[in-house]
């Protein structure tokens, strides 16, 4: 059973429309007013039952049924509406799915072509970033913390070369002296970077949070969330899957002394967003039709 966490709806009608010639236009739901006090409620329609679906071209072709139960005082005719409007959009991602995989087009990963993936994500959220790096009282901890832990290391690394047979201890402890400068200095440093990394990419990335899992950077648009986008970084983990399409693709790939200067600055861009990716030298930037757990 599926969990969906994001689905584009506009997206996925979009292509219902075109595959099916015809789009559910509107959706009328007949209601019977009655008054119980804790009762078990059932209800079942489907089309020609309770369920009225207009329809225009030739429409979807098939029966939609669903079961609506829930424990009430009063009729509550608003929450039956909802269930239906999310029953249909459910039906209409595994009718997009039912399509994708008959006609082969999940196969390609080549820009404009439709992409199924899952495996591990996490959540690249810039704004969250932004605020955590804005705090110079947390980026002073943290630092002080990593040049505690490399520290550390350092001095067992000195311990060792002292007991050495003949050692020179004033040249020994001199020389860790300077890396230990030396490696604190490169910690503040790499903060610094990392700051200021965030900052180019809010600057040239449209969107504030993106999932990226494997080699690929998707999207996300918090109109289609179907959870607090706020929560889903700390709420969702594991293995998920994206169904979506690919829109273009970054490498590292240099570019030769012809290339135009604004086409080397986009070229400096995606080197900066590959760095989120380890081992990557090519990146999929993906628009999600929708993301679930199943």
């Amino acid at each position: 059973m599926r969990r969906f966490i994001y689905l584009d709806t506009d997206t996925l009608n979009s292509y219902i429309a075109q595959i099916y010639d015809g789009l559910v236009q509107t959706q009328e739901t007949e209601t019977q007013s009655a008054h119980s006090v804790n009762k078990q409620s059932e209800q079942a329609a489907g089309i020609g039952g309770n369920a009225d679906l207009t329809v225009f071209g030739k429409g979807l072709e098939g029966k939609i049924d669903f079961t609506y139960r829930h424990l009430r005082d009063t009729t509550n005719s608003n929450l039956i509406s909802d269930v239906q409007t999310k029953l249909l959009h459910d039906n209409a991602f595994d009718q997009l799915m039912n399509y994708l995989t008959s006609k082969g087009l999940l196969l390609r990963q080549e820009i404009g072509d439709f992409i199924k993936i899952q495996d591990s994500f996490y959540i690249m959220d810039l704004d969250y970033y932004q605020k955590l790096f804005d705090d110079k009282k947390l980026i002073e901890f943290l630092i002080k913390s990593e040049e505690e832990k490399q520290v550390s290391n350092l001095k067992l690394q000195q311990d060792a070369a002292l007991l050495i047979k003949g050692a020179n201890v004033n040249e020994i402890k001199r020389h860790f002296q300077e890396l230990r400068k030396n490696v604190c200095n490169e910690i503040k440093s790499s903060y610094n970077n990392i700051k200021d990394t965030i900052d180019i990419l809010i600057a040239i990335i449209p969107y504030r949070r993106t999932l990226c899992i494997a080699n690929n950077m998707v999207v996300l648009n918090d109109k289609y969330m179907r959870d607090s986008i706020d929560m889903t970084s700390f709420k969702y983990g594991g293995k998920v899957n994206v169904l979506g399409y690919i829109t273009n693709t970054i490498s590292n790939k240099p570019s030769d002394n012809e290339t135009p200067i604004f086409a080397q600055i986009g070229n400096v861009f995606n080197e900066i967003m590959l760095s989120f990716f380890a081992d990557q030298s090519k990146l999929n930037i993906v628009h999600p039709i929708a993301i679930y757990y199943e």
